[in-house]
């Protein structure tokens, strides 16, 4: 790979025609990373505005090559590329989204100069184009519809003006293979109790004498002939590949050989899982059924772990998430194709990945030829790649394609056009067989944005501030976006993003980060203020007027509350839908952003929330009206779930004044509803629907047992709301223990409810938080050390209820 020596200058959009032009400019050069932006070898970060797209970049290095090589491999090149080898104008690319190589063995020397010019996207985008036949307000320039290029960068309200340009992927010099070109195709499928891996592969070297793959410990010969290899292999017994929250992501070696005189040589390796898959489509439903089971598809929307490089290791991210209990990540059309080693760690993790194609809200010009092969070549190159992984579960042409020409009045005929609707699917169907294909995301009904058929993105509860019982009636079946809200990281975060202070109300800077529609009069902000009035009854303008650090307080936890309630509907076992993904995963700059986890890889309050929601057993509350509340159980496992599920009702957050308990037995994979009233075998107005004087309660616990007492999930219903009056309790306790390893236990009991306990801790991690504590149930937190294990403890605990904050040191 070359990495090491790199330059880095720009000029002014075609102050040099080319390499001899710009060697001789005496151009100011500096060091460059490479792969990486532009950005990051500036040394910028999220926070600098770059116009990088205004000006031309030119990269520069000087290496020695190897007798042997006979390519030069680029794999990413952002976005309109020039390549000179040694004087000789030998690459054009105008695609960040593929590979490109050039046949270098014969211009090659012993000592080389490579320049490489990224020229200027805002230059490309001032030329006359066909109009298109709808515009959107997504992005400035409607001719971005012709660059194949991200939208990361730009698209304004979005994300940051960090525009990604340069060699974003890594350069690479390269012999030729044993066998020449070779294209490969390899896939697996499950036939009855077998696993069976079809192989088919074209060269253009020299013909082996025999070739072979093996998989696990069963090998099988694949013929060869005519340039071609062939044939599969059949594994007895395999084991089954899972999303994790349903069994385990069980993967075998693969590995394809080729025999010479010298002896066999590896062409191919990878691991392979196996797993059947498909889409319930049955009475309108979108249900994913993975090896016979119906599975839940829960989690998030996929940004990138590094905006400024777009070359970060997603492994810690991913790992996050998968504890929160995500088993779905989308990568939507607005972003990039990510790297093996997101795919990799989502096979070795059990997460499904949901790949969109990038194309986004854009009339994308696939009548004209060239722009129609670029972008063939483009999904051929990345089926190709996906094909081995088990965790791709789905294709989809793009993001609001079909929603934004449908949005500005076009008739039907007009929303969708022969690539995503015949194209892409016959490419997935061949390259990638087993994976369903959706044209776009939204659509179908009788408009794509419509929620209760298809796939839907369902901001009724969020940005178009629906009430929280629009859940119960929208009739969902499955979400790719949903619940896009303002997220309030954690204090430590907003202290690093404001210099250590706590925001204003409308500081500049906090407002600049807040997530916004381009031409609304509304930010994300407004749209959790909105719930905090709902669910609080409190008026979100005062408080922050008045009192800055609760308003941030109530922030953080109403969100969460939020979205605990819609999945506590959508993971009802009467539920019609079959999955939700939030908007987003993880923020990419420091403040308020959609993320679940913010940009410096912390946890907010929602993706604890979340964690709750999304466990694979877990007990939550839905409110029935008259009928009553409802306990749902849930019991994603392969084993049986036996065990008991208590309710129960406080007055003040301490008087028991109502309870029950009932032994429960859930099937694998499955759930069952339990009714309060029929639990308490009374009328007791557990919702608080029947109103005949006062509350009976203020709080409801639902709380899930073991066979052996042990407590697996916890849910709470709170009738009068959420603004519950602040207590200082008589017998309240906490204690910390460092333990063996570097950890530290924290134990919290006490007499009175209470709400959304939080912590404060600089330099560990707790593995729960923003949870409730019923009166007398003592809870246990493990916060694992983030870097050195010897770093002292100290922490503060806290409660929305809690007059004071708790001081908890160890040694």
């Amino acid at each position: 790979m070359l990495s090491a020596g790199w330059e880095l200058a720009s000029t002014a959009s075609g102050a040099c025609a080319d390499a001899a032009a710009a060697t001789a400019a005496g151009l100011a050069w500096q060091l460059a990373v490479v792969p990486g932006t532009v950005a990051a070898s500036l040394g910028a970060d999220v926070t600098a505005e770059g116009r990088h797209d205004a000006f031309d970049w030119w990269y520069r290095c000087t290496f020695e090559a190897d007798p042997s090589a006979q390519a030069l491999r680029f794999e990413g090149l952002a976005t309109i590329a020039e390549v000179w080898l040694n004087g000789e104008r030998v690459l054009d690319a105008r695609n960040m989204f593929v590979p490109h190589a050039v046949d270098a063995g014969a211009r090659l020397r012993p000592r080389n100069e490579l320049l490489v010019c990224l020229r200027s996207l805002d230059q490309a985008l001032a030329a006359r184009r066909p109009r298109p036949r709808w515009k959107t307000a997504l992005v400035p320039s409607q001719n971005l519809r012709w660059e194949r290029t991200t939208l990361l960068g730009r698209m304004p309200g979005w994300n940051p003006p960090v525009q990604p340009v340069g060699l974003w992927k890594p350069v690479v010099l390269e012999g030729r293979g044993p066998v020449g070109e070779l294209e490969l195709d390899v896939q697996a499928r499950v036939e009855g109790r077998a696993g069976v891996v079809a192989v088919r592969g074209t060269f253009d070297g020299p013909a082996p004498s025999a070739a072979r793959v093996r998989v696990g410990d069963t090998e099988a010969a694949l013929s060869v002939a005519a340039g071609v290899l062939s044939g599969a292999v059949t594994v007895p017994d395999v084991p089954l590949w899972w999303p994790h929250t349903h069994g385990e992501p069980a993967t075998l070696p693969c590995v394809v050989e080729v025999r010479f005189a010298d002896g066999w040589v590896p062409v191919h390796q990878s691991r392979l899982g196996f797993r059947t898959l498909r889409v319930d489509r049955m009475n309108g439903l979108v249900r994913f059924i993975v090896n016979g089971a119906p599975v839940f598809c829960r989690g998030a929307c996929w940004t990138t772990d590094d905006l400024v490089s777009l070359h970060a290791d997603p492994r810690a991210t991913l790992e996050l998430a998968r504890e929160a209990g995500l088993n779905m990540v989308r990568l939507g059309g607005t972003m990039t194709y990510e790297s093996d080693a997101f795919y990799t760690s989502c096979d070795e993790l059990g997460i499904l990945v949901w790949q969109d194609f990038m194309f986004a809200n854009m009339d994308y010009p696939v009548g004209d030829e060239a722009f129609l092969a670029e972008v063939t070549r483009e999904a051929t190159f990345h089926l190709r790649r996906l094909q081995r992984h088990a965790c791709v579960a789905a294709y989809c042409g793009g993001s609001e394609v079909e929603q934004q020409a449908a949005m500005l009045g076009l008739p039907a005929s007009e929303w969708t056009n022969p690539f995503f609707a015949e194209t892409l699917p016959a490419l997935c169907a061949r390259l990638h067989a087993g994976v369903p294909y959706f044209r776009s995301s939204p659509s179908e009904g009788a408009l794509p944005f419509h929620v209760a058929t298809g796939i839907a993105h369902y901001y009724g509860v969020g940005a178009y501030r629906r009430p929280l019982a629009d859940v119960k009636s929208a009739g969902v079946k499955f979400a790719t976006e949903c619940l896009g809200f303002s997220n309030v990281p954690e204090p430590e975060t907003v202290a690093a993003m404001m210099g250590g202070t706590t925001p204003p109300a409308h500081h500049p800077l906090w407002k600049a980060r807040q997530p916004r529609d381009v031409g609304s009069g509304w930010d994300f902000e407004d749209i959790r203020d909105h719930y905090l009035r709902e669910l609080f009854g409190l008026d979100p303008v005062t408080l922050r007027s008045r009192d800055t650090e609760r308003y941030l307080q109530l922030s953080r936890v109403v969100t969460g509350e939020v979205m605990r309630r819609v999945y506590a509907e959508w993971r009802a076992p009467r539920s019609v839908c079959g999955g939700g993904l939030v908007w987003l995963l993880k923020d990419v700059w420091p403040g308020a952003g959609w993320g679940l986890i913010d940009s410096l890889g912390r946890p907010k309050a929602a993706y604890w929330y979340l964690k709750r929601a999304w466990a694979p057993r877990s007990v939550g509350f839905t409110d029935e009206g008259v009928d009553g509340l409802q306990l749902h159980v849930a019991n994603d496992a392969a084993d049986v779930l036996e065990g008991t599920v208590e309710f129960a009702m406080f007055q003040h957050g301490q008087v028991r004044v109502a309870a029950a308990e009932a032994p429960v037995r859930v099937e694998p994979r499955a759930g069952l509803t339990l009714s309060a009233d029929a639990m308490l075998g009374r009328f007791a107005d557990t919702a608080y629907a029947y109103r005949f004087g006062p509350p009976p309660n203020d709080v409801a616990l639902a709380r899930l047992r073991a066979a052996d007492g042990s407590v697996i999930a916890e849910d709470f219903h709170f009738p009068q709301g959420l603004d519950l009056p602040m207590v200082s309790p008589k017998a309240f306790e906490a204690s910390a223990e460092r333990l063996p390893d570097g950890r530290v236990a924290v134990t919290i009991a006490c007499d009175t409810f209470l709400q959304s306990v939080h912590f404060d801790c600089a330099g560990f991690r707790p593995d729960d938080a923003h949870f409730h504590v019923a009166p007398g149930s003592p809870r246990r937190v493990v916060f694992h050390p983030l870097a050195d294990r010897s770093t002292k403890f100290k922490a503060h605990v806290g409660a929305l209820n809690l007059r004071d904050l708790h001081t908890l040191r160890t040694d």
